[in-house]
């Protein structure tokens, strides 16, 4: 019989050791290690008595999309193995806390510059056709110090299909996301939850980083009681909570009202054509100007440029 705890999970080029177990979730543990050189990361594996084959390919999905997407706002993985038990597990950065041990010690001021990166981080993700489904402050880790906030926990994303590596299928009476951040559409069986759940999502976060509540019904705390010089941020999370999510706005939307107000740290995202990453909108990305045309095989001679060489 397969033991159902190890102590050291190998890759096929390092070995990790446990530290301490940092978390837990509903098909997996996430441990602080540390590697042969003594530098730590975090761990998350498969719960061996929770490997079903369907957890067993969101835990492939969400692998396989943190390595391909390099981007500062999303989690990298950056190795991966099977514990001697046979539970799957991949490796990434180990971050000082999350952004749910942050609520209540931000300053109003420092709220949105916090939320930018979030929100860059979702956006990343939208952009290449991935919906989170169970953004919250526990999934959202950071390093306060370097003022770095980082998307994590894509287990239970939905990708686009022509994205998916793996066949994923949720069962109808299924659900997903942490029930108190789960859109309206998350909670019905049947409905269509899109990226405009993630919307939602982040509209409750962004009340909660004010106000310390998390909206429910219509007579919530607004942001405009604590910090009166960001009430225009209410109409804001009114709209990102609205029960129709096709009234929802995306994020660009929201970035470009956080513009209009003359927050300077907020700036749009597109994807690189080159590289297939997500970039600032100001990146240049035309393969003309990345890689200009330039003239090869041909010789000069007293200042004449003479024919090609063949």
């Amino acid at each position: 019989m397969a033991r159902t705890t190890v102590d050291t999970y190998r890759s096929a080029f390092s070995e990790y050791q446990i530290v301490r177990r940092i978390g837990e979730g509903g098909s997996g543990i996430v441990y602080e290690v540390t590697d042969v050189d003594s530098r730590r990361y975090a761990l998350k594996a498969v719960t061996p008595e929770k490997a079903t084959r369907q957890r067993l390919k969101r835990f492939q999905n969400e692998i396989r999309f943190c390595q391909r997407t390099d981007h500062k706002n999303i989690m990298r993985v950056l190795d991966t193995g099977r514990s001697a038990n046979g539970s799957p597990f991949y490796v990434m950065e180990l971050y000082p806390c999350t952004l749910e041990e942050q609520l209540g010690k931000l300053k109003p001021t420092e709220v949105l510059p916090v939320f930018s990166e979030i929100l860059n981080g979702t956006e990343a993700a939208h952009l290449q056709r991935v919906t989170h489904r169970d953004l919250k402050p526990r999934n959202i880790v950071c390093d306060p110090q370097a003022n770095l906030y980082v998307v994590a926990d894509f287990g239970i994303a939905s990708f686009a299909e022509d994205e998916l590596y793996t066949a994923v299928e949720t069962q109808p009476n299924q659900r997903l996301a942490n029930f108190q951040y789960a859109a309206p559409e998350q909670r019905t069986p049947g409905r269509v939850v899109d990226s405009k759940a993630d919307i939602y999502a982040l509209g409750l976060m962004l009340n909660q980083m004010f106000t310390g509540h998390i909206p429910l019904g219509t007579d919530f705390r607004k942001i405009a009681s604590v910090a009166p010089d960001f009430a225009y941020l209410d109409q804001l999370v009114d709209e990102m909570i609205r029960q129709d999510p096709a009234q929802r706005p995306a994020v660009a939307d929201v970035k470009s009202q956080l513009i209009a107000r003359q927050q300077q740290f907020v700036s749009l995202q597109k994807v690189n054509e080159l590289t297939g990453q997500v970039v600032p909108e100001e990146t240049v990305t035309d393969p003309l100007v990345a890689d200009p045309i330039r003239a090869t095989n041909f010789d000069y001679e007293d200042g004449l440029l003479l024919e090609a060489i063949s």
